[in-house]
């Protein structure tokens, strides 16, 4: 899951990565689906997916990622679509809300 964040001066944007533990199941297909909520709290980050919430926070990476889209036309030729420079990280077990 990734969520667009920032658009810098330089037209890369800056996305985060949502780390969660486990998986996510469904009944149907999740593709292009809302799965849940994410809001900040006191810096800490709250996920509320269902009938649950997950407690998570704000980490640096250590190496940055960089999100590639290739040129359909010149094969070998990649842009750089964003930058993604920290992960929201979620490693509690869920709560019932």
């Amino acid at each position: 899951m990734q969520i667009k964040l920032i658009r810098r001066e330089d037209g890369i944007a800056e996305w985060a990565m949502i780390e969660l533990q486990g998986t996510l199941e469904s009944a149907g297909i999740l593709a292009g689906q809302r799965i849940g909520s994410l809001k900040w709290e006191n810096k800490k980050a709250l996920l509320h997916i269902g009938h649950h919430i997950i407690e998570g926070k704000e980490v640096k990476l250590q190496n940055p990622l960089l999100v590639l889209a290739r040129d359909a036309e010149n094969q070998g030729i990649a842009q750089i679509t964003a930058v993604i420079r920290k992960k929201v990280q979620f490693r509690a077990r869920p709560m019932p809300v």
